[in-house]
Order: C-alpha cells, then sequence, then structure tokens
C-alpha cells in the first residue's frame, strides 16, 4: 500500500494545480515544484493496472491549495483525473468551491465539473449544473444562476433574486462574462429577459456596458425610462451617457463625464433638450426652446498645499431643474463658495493651507433659481481675496492672528462694492488656581470702501478703523454621583468695542442674515462679515450644564442672553439682538435609550414668547424608526418671513421583512403639506424594494401640485434602479 501511495502522489506531483476555476474567480497559482501530500482511507490499482484509485476522507494538498473528495481516480492512459462526492477545493481564492463531481485532464488545465458552486466577492454566489473550463482559462457555465442573497439549507426556497442563463461564458481572454437566455428572478419569478446579456468580469478593470435603467411616473412627466450607457474611454477617464424617454415631453439626454490626472480631477454633467414650457399636469405651454443644465468642477494641486480648481452650475432657466426632476443642490467637489438655497454657482479659485496659515483668490458669478428673483442685480464676485497666518505668542500668551481680506462685486444693475480690510487678532487663555477660565483678547482692524453707481455716475469712499477689547471668564463645576455625574459650567463675557462713525456710509453686503444662537453668543464679532461693527459695551452670560448617566445616557441645557451697555443696534429685527437686552438662548440635548431629543430656542427677554423654537425628537427601535422636526420662526417684530413647519420620516416593520416608510413636510402657517412620500419597503441581506406615492406642492410658479410614483430597486453588488 505504501508503494501505491508513493506512485499516486509522484504521478500528482508532475501536475501543477487542482483547479478549475478561471482566473476570474481568484486563481492563485502554486509553487512550482512544491510537495503535493495525499491522504485518503485507502489507495488500490484500478483493475487491469489503468490507474489508480483513492477512497475515504481525500486530501490532496499543494500549497497554496487543497482539494478533497470522497474518491479521486486517476488513468493515465485516458489522460483523465476525476474526484467524486463532496469535492471542495480549497486556496483557489479567497472561497472555497464546490462540486458534486469534477473531471479534469492530466495537466489540470481543463475540465468538467458536474454540480459547481462557489462565493465570490461581496457576498455573492455563482451554481450552474455544469461548468466547463477551457485551456486558455475560459469558464462556461451551463444551467448557471448568480445571486448576493442567502440560500436556503433546504435548497427548497428561491432567494429574493437572481439572475439565471441558460449558458454562461466567462472569456478569461477578453475579461467579459457573455450569457445566451438571461432573466431576472425575484422570488423565483421572472420579471426580466434578454436572449443575449454581457458585462465585464468583475475582477477585470472597468468596462463599457448598459448599466441599470431609471424608470418612474409622475403627473407632470408620465412615464419616464432613461437608459445609462458606461463608456470607459482611458484607464483614467469615463462616460456616462442617459437618453431619458418621457411620455408628455420630448426626450432628453443627460450625460456624466469624468477625468481623473496626476495631481487633480474634473467631473461634469449635463442634461439637454428642446421644448416648451410643462406644468405639473404635463400640459405644455409658451414657446419652445433650448432647455439644459451643467454641472461640475475641476481641482489640480499646485503643491503639497496650495491647489487651484473651478466650478461650474448653469441652468437655461430658473425651473429646467425642477421640471426635469433634478436636484437644484450640487454635490461638494471642494469648492470654497457655497451657493444659498436656490441659487447657482460658478467660480475659478486659488486656495491653500498650511498648518499656520490659509489663504484664497477665487471670482464668482451666481444665478438665481427662484422665479421672482432678477440675476441683474445678483453680484459678480471681482474678486474676494484673504489671508490668514497664526503667531505662537511667548508662553503662557496665547497666539496672533493676522489677516488681509478683500471683496469686489459688479452688477448690471445697481451699486458696485470694493472693499479692502486688514486686522489683528489676539487670544490667549489662563487658568486660575481656584480653577477659573480666563480667555483675554484684543481685536483690531482697518477697512476702506469705494462704492460706485454707474447708473446715477456717483461714487463714494469710506476709510475706518475698529477695535474692541474682551474676556470670556469661566468656572466649571464637577459633581459626580451614584448614578449621575454632573458638570455646571457658568460663562460671563464682556466686550468694549469702538465707535463706528461712518456706519450710515457704509452698504451691507455681507451680513444681511444673522440668527443668534448659543455660539454666537459669546463671539467678539458676532457680524459673519465685515460691514457692520457693534460698538460700545456689551455683557453676555450663561450657564450650561451636562448630566452623564450609564453607557450612553446623556443630557445638555444652556441658557444665556447678551445686553448692551452702550452703542447702537446694528443687526436686524429678526436677529434677536435688536433690542439692548437680547433674546434669551436656549439649547439642549438628551438622549435615553432609544430617545433622542433637541432643542434650539429664542425666547423674547420681555414677553417670554418664542421667537425661534426647533424642535427634534427621535426614536430608534426594533420596529418603528422615526424622527420629528417642528420648525416656527414666528418673531414678533418680522413681518415678512414668519414660518411654521412640521416634518417628519418614519419607518414600521410590518411583517418579516416588509415595512411601511413615509416622509411628511407640513407648511403649518399656509395649512399646506408641501411634500408626502407613502411606501412599501422589502428589505433583507441582498435587495431593497421600495414603492412610493410622492405629491409634492412647492409654490413656486408654473409647478402647481406634482404627483408620482418611484420605483426603487437595489440589488446588493448587482446595481439599482431609482430617480435621479
Amino acid at each position: 500500500m505504501a508503494s501505491q501511495f508513493r506512485r499516486l502522489a509522484a504521478i500528482l506531483l508532475s501536475t501543477s494545480a487542482l483547479a478549475l476555476t478561471a482566473p476570474a474567480l481568484g486563481q492563485v497559482g502554486a509553487t512550482e515544484n512544491a510537495p503535493i501530500y495525499l491522504e485518503a482511507d485507502q489507495i488500490q490499482d484500478i483493475e487491469g493496472g489503468t490507474g489508480y484509485i483513492a477512497r475515504g476522507n481525500v486530501r490532496v494538498r499543494q500549497d497554496p491549495r487543497t482539494l478533497l473528495a470522497d474518491e479521486i481516480e486517476y488513468h493515465p492512459d485516458q489522460n483523465r483525473v476525476v474526484a467524486r462526492g463532496h469535492v471542495i477545493i480549497l486556496g483557489q481564492g479567497p472561497f472555497a468551491q464546490y462540486a458534486d463531481e469534477v473531471e479534469l485532464d492530466s495537466q489540470l488545465a481543463t475540465g468538467v465539473a458536474l454540480g459547481f458552486a462557489t462565493m465570490l466577492e461581496n457576498r455573492g454566489r455563482v451554481a450552474a449544473a455544469t461548468a466547463i473550463r477551457r485551456e486558455n482559462g475560459s469558464l462556461q457555465l451551463e444551467d448557471a444562476y448568480y445571486t448576493a442573497c442567502e440560500l436556503c439549507e433546504d435548497g427548497e426556497g428561491a432567494p429574493t433574486w437572481r439572475l439565471r442563463a441558460r449558458e454562461v461564458v466567462q472569456d478569461a481572454e477578453e475579461q467579459m462574462i457573455y450569457y445566451r437566455g438571461a432573466r431576472l428572478e425575484i422570488g423565483g419569478v421572472p420579471v426580466l429577459y434578454a436572449p443575449v446579456f454581457a458585462h465585464a468580469d468583475p475582477s477585470s478593470e472597468r468596462r463599457s456596458g448598459f448599466l441599470f435603467p431609471k424608470v418612474g411616473v409622475s403627473s407632470r412627466l408620465g412615464f419616464t425610462y432613461q437608459q445609462p450607457y458606461y463608456w470607459t474611454i482611458s484607464p483614467s477617464q469615463d462616460l456616462i451617457i442617459a437618453p431619458r424617454v418621457m411620455g408628455n415631453v420630448n426626450p432628453l439626454i443627460y450625460g456624466e463625464y469624468r477625468k481623473r490626472f496626476w495631481s487633480g480631477f474634473v467631473e461634469l454633467e449635463a442634461s439637454f433638450t428642446r421644448e416648451l414650457d410643462i406644468d405639473s399636469d404635463g400640459e405644455l405651454f409658451g414657446e419652445e426652446a433650448d432647455r439644459w443644465h451643467v454641472f461640475g468642477g475641476g481641482e489640480w494641486a499646485i503643491n503639497p498645499d496650495w491647489r487651484w480648481g473651478f466650478g461650474v452650475q448653469r441652468a437655461s432657466d430658473n425651473l429646467h431643474l425642477r421640471r426635469y426632476d433634478f436636484s437644484e443642490e450640487d454635490k461638494d467637489r471642494g469648492a470654497p463658495i457655497t451657493p444659498q438655497r436656490r441659487q447657482l454657482v460658478s467660480q475659478l479659485y486659488v486656495d491653500g493651507r498650511t498648518q499656520n496659515s490659509a489663504g484664497l483668490i477665487a471670482f464668482a458669478e451666481f444665478q438665481t433659481l427662484a422665479t421672482d428673483a432678477d440675476d441683474d442685480i445678483v453680484p459678480t464676485v471681482a474678486p474676494i481675496a484673504s489671508y490668514t497666518r497664526v503667531f505662537t505668542a511667548p508662553e503662557s500668551w496665547g497666539r496672533i492672528e493676522t489677516s488681509i481680506d478683500a471683496t469686489s462685486l459688479r452688477r448690471d444693475v445697481g451699486v458696485n462694492y470694493d472693499r479692502a480690510t486688514a486686522s489683528v487678532d489676539w487670544r490667549t487663555r489662563w487658568t486660575t488656581p481656584g480653577g477659573v477660565l480666563v480667555s483675554p483678547f484684543v481685536y483690531a482692524r482697518t477697512d476702506a470702501y469705494r462704492f460706485e453707481d454707474a447708473q446715477a455716475g456717483t461714487s463714494n469712499t469710506v476709510n475706518r478703523a475698529l477695535g474692541l477689547a474682551g474676556a470670556d471668564v469661566s468656572w466649571p463645576f464637577f459633581r459626580a454621583g451614584d448614578s449621575v455625574d454632573m458638570i455646571v459650567e457658568p460663562v460671563v463675557s464682556l466686550i468694549a468695542a469702538s465707535d463706528d462713525e461712518d456706519a450710515a456710509r457704509v452698504i451691507n453686503e455681507d451680513s444681511l442674515s444673522i440668527d443668534l444662537d448659543e455660539s454666537m453668543l459669546f463671539q467678539p464679532v458676532r457680524a459673519p462679515g465685515f460691514d457692520l461693527w457693534e460698538d460700545g459695551q456689551r455683557l453676555s452670560y450663561g450657564v450650561r450644564t451636562t448630566a452623564y448617566w450609564g453607557e450612553t445616557g446623556q443630557a445638555r441645557l444652556f441658557i444665556g442672553q447678551s445686553n448692551r451697555l452702550d452703542g447702537s443696534p446694528v443687526f436686524n429685527a429678526s436677529s434677536g439682538l435688536l433690542a439692548d437686552q437680547s433674546d434669551y438662548v436656549v439649547a439642549g440635548s438628551i438622549e435615553i435609550a432609544d430617545f433622542d431629543a433637541e432643542v434650539s430656542a429664542r425666547i423674547d427677554p420681555d414677553t417670554y414668547a418664542s421667537n425661534r423654537l426647533s424642535v427634534e425628537l427621535g426614536y430608534t427601535g426594533e420596529r418603528l424608526s422615526t424622527a420629528v422636526r417642528y420648525l416656527d420662526i414666528s418673531d414678533v417684530n418680522v413681518t415678512q418671513g414668519a414660518q411654521r413647519e412640521l416634518a417628519m420620516n418614519f419607518e414600521l416593520a410590518i411583517a418579516g421583512n416588509w415595512s411601511a416608510i413615509g416622509r411628511v413636510l407640513r407648511d403649518l402657517d399656509s395649512e399646506v403639506t408641501r411634500r408626502q412620500d407613502f411606501g412599501i419597503r422589502f428589505e433583507d441581506d441582498c435587495a431593497q424594494f421600495d414603492i412610493v406615492y410622492q405629491r409634492e406642492i412647492l409654490g413656486i410658479r408654473d409647478l402647481g401640485p406634482s404627483e408620482s410614483i418611484q420605483f426603487r430597486v437595489t440589488l446588493f453588488t448587482l446595481g439599482s434602479v431609482a430617480p435621479d
């Protein structure tokens, strides 16, 4: 028996691998001339001396591969090696490969497997009645399927989804996978069929091909079908071309382009169609025109600390994005200037940051999407520039920050604006022996302005020097308890600022909106820009309280106020800082088990009425996840812009993998539900299906109530179908 074992081992030693699968399934070559180890309960000659058989717990190992089987049969005269019964191949990649029977040639280069199955990356699973490996490494599967779902142990139930095909060929040379008679099954029911289908091998580099389509139905656009095609132009650039067909309007073409450079990138997206205007009911009106949008940007490194780039956001008209269901907010590509809501910005910039300095120069042009706004009065930034450098002062004397800042605004209609500013800011922090924290600061700056009204033929210049000094003082107290630990921290800030004799001559461009909150209450300079200046003396005070319990329990509360001791009001009525006594600022949060809540408010000091109130409540349990937000902007000093709204979203488990989902946005002042989404969701370990009814009332001209049904399908590892 020992001699038979040695002869069979020698035969196997002459081979280089025990593997069926193609390189794309993770082939790893064995070390040439590595020893082969064979274990079996018994080894015997085949009758007639035509070969050898190893039976019972057979294990053949040649690093890094191992083959397990109930039986291995070798026929040297027929150039055949057969493994039968619970065949498992290990070390041929990250996952084991299984078969009922494997037959290979003696060089193990080609072969056939019956009842073949294996795992793939990202939880993928592939199985086939027959798997055939060719000499060139290509793999052919007969009666095969692919899924990312867990399979039933008894093999009776169908997975949530699987892609089946009569024949699948994995071409090792072209690194492509081809299907014949392909069909997508959901719960065992065929829903899509394609006589032929192909896609890139998952292990290959990016390949061109069709992506999952996007589908939907709406009252405005009708039935919508968009078919993206992915084009790999080169290893560093690609393009998605996605024509969209809609039932109520002309087709639209959409595209995305990306390119990577050794020092940066460029990304662009655009849409184009030619059509009349369309309302929310799908009725056409007005004149036919080109309708388009372009979003994008690019950025390149100048050196490790500095970069330059651009951003582009333009649309043919104010409503193109809304009408064709594109988002009005472009994704963040790192550009420094962020547009406000319903606004687009195109910009060119250079900026940089080091450990102790930061600089920026940018040119920008805005486009408003509001239907009642005039683009002629929206300024062009030409340019904005700033540079800041921080110096460390001697020990215990903190740091000194110096900066220069300049802005130039140009308008077709209105006043042109130029400003240059230089400032110095010093601050430090001291701790007394009693634990009192003292943070003194000094701030000084000079501004130079020039205002020009081209239509009136007038210009005006303003030069001013400003400064302030003050200190923040806080005294935190800590109390450890048996079940609750508490920190109580009173905070006081006293500031004295110089007068601004030229305040009436300065046009306010950069501090139009301000809303007092906890962080702003103690700021030495509370204006978000440079044009407004708080003169005189003011005293701000408050107390922070924080409690901790258990492993995750936490609660926090802050109450504070600011008093103007001297000086003139400069902020508008909605800021909370108009009166000598500011609004009370209240902010708090709490986390208890599955519940969390957060509140922020501004309380009128005379009437104790709420001027601003935001309350957010959240719950995350086993069956229910929900979040509710109430917003009340009803400042008694504000005649316009009062707003009260209620927003809620939820997901409620119904049974098994099914749940109800929804989102509601209610305008309480107008008594109008601006948006409501309700739907059903199925979700398991490999798929998510949403069917959602959506109704929107945006209150935008020519866009009345809009209704749609959205289908959102995500098949993990395979792709998704969803609206833009």
